[in-house]
């Protein structure tokens, strides 16, 4: 792929049949030791549309957002994932972000599904890999859960963490493990004033998250155990703590089982118990907690011992319910619940009543 240094700009392999358009950039909304992204506007221009499977190039110009005056008038939005794994005048590459972003493009090009991040276009370059992805305005379910957490009602959280099962069991059926799974690869489709208006979260017709980073993921057999420590601690299941070769799915519910208990208790199950000091606090390390399996109910502590004073409560068997989830996904891997195990319980299978599924956001 060329570079033209006269406009900027950056040609792109699209994923699918599409017309020769500009990408914009208007603002870097990240960026970390290897790799940036940059919020982007598809600016429509030849209407030149291409056989099925054919590889389009489009441009993608980043220019600093105070050279864009038009960013309100964007007709689309995407986010540009930009790795960089060597330099021009040094092509040593850093071999684990060049594998991590080939890897993602592999993983992401099979993939169709409402609450996974789309990849719509991608070029792999000597020094650096760049993907399209879809752009998700509400940032990510870390900080909804830490800065709005007012807007995360039950139904809301219910209909989530919906999703996402959903989402990771369409992976597992086609054998494709996330490996990643954690707040801050959640990324919320909705803004925050979206969010607080009170919908049916039952029926909300368009996927209200979007799994994303599939940098770790991994393509595995029916059988096989996988032996590679990957992901954040925080969500890893004892198995892989203690280096033991996993079920790439079995760890994928854990993760999900940690996600849920940090929506509920607004805290990770195995960080230290606020409000308690120093002397009564445990004393084993994280990793060594987590191996054991043992975490506990803080906020919800007294409510479990409660819930059965009122059956006919239903917002109380709701909580119940995601509790009961929680408790069946932080287990050994022995005991530990299913996907599928997940997906059948009322409180999963319920939360998500549209006739015909889930649609795109962009779906009319």
């Amino acid at each position: 792929m060329q570079e033209n240094n006269e406009d900027n700009s950056l040609e792109v392999h699209c994923r699918k049949d599409m017309k020769l358009s500009r990408w914009e950039g208007l603002e870097v909304l990240g960026e970390g030791t290897f790799s940036k992204v940059i919020l982007a506007t598809s600016l429509i221009s030849d209407e030149v549309s291409y056989s099925e499977g054919h590889l389009v190039e489009q441009h993608l110009k980043v220019l600093p957002i105070e050279s864009s005056p038009e960013k309100k008038k964007c007709d689309k939005l995407v986010a540009v994932k930009i790795c960089e794994y060597g330099t021009k005048d040094n092509n040593e590459p850093n071999n684990l972000t060049e594998i991590s972003a080939k890897r993602e493009i592999d993983i992401l090009k099979d993939i169709n599904h409402p609450s996974i991040v789309r990849l719509k276009a991608w070029n792999i370059e000597a020094t650096r890999v760049i993907l399209i992805l879809d752009y998700c305005p509400g940032g990510d379910l870390l900080k909804v859960a830490s800065e709005y957490r007012d807007v995360l009602i039950l139904q809301l959280l219910r209909r989530i963490f919906a999703e996402l099962v959903a989402a990771v069991e369409y992976l597992h059926a086609r054998k494709i493990v996330h490996c990643d799974i954690k707040l801050e690869n959640i990324l919320v489709n909705l803004t925050y004033h979206e969010l607080e208006y009170r919908h049916d979260w039952s029926k909300y017709p368009f996927s209200v998250v979007t799994l994303t980073d599939f940098g770790l993921s991994q393509r595995i057999d029916d059988n096989e155990k996988l032996t590679i420590r990957c992901g954040s601690d925080d969500y890893a299941a004892p198995e892989v703590i203690m280096g033991q070769p996993y079920d790439g799915r079995a760890t994928d519910a854990w993760s999900l089982g940690v996600l849920l208990y940090a929506l509920l208790e607004s805290r990770l199950p195995f960080d230290p118990i606020p409000n308690i000091s120093q002397n009564h606090r445990p004393c084993s390390r994280k990793s060594h907690l987590i191996a054991r399996v043992e975490w506990c109910w803080v906020k919800y502590a007294k409510l479990k011992n409660q819930l059965k004073s009122d059956p006919d409560d239903t917002s109380r068997h709701s909580i119940e319910s995601a509790m009961q989830i929680t408790e069946g996904l932080l287990k050994r891997a022995r005991d530990r619940w299913s996907l599928s195990q997940i997906a059948g319980t009322e409180w999963v299978k319920n939360a998500i009543q549209i006739e015909g599924g889930i649609k795109f956001r962009d779906e009319e």
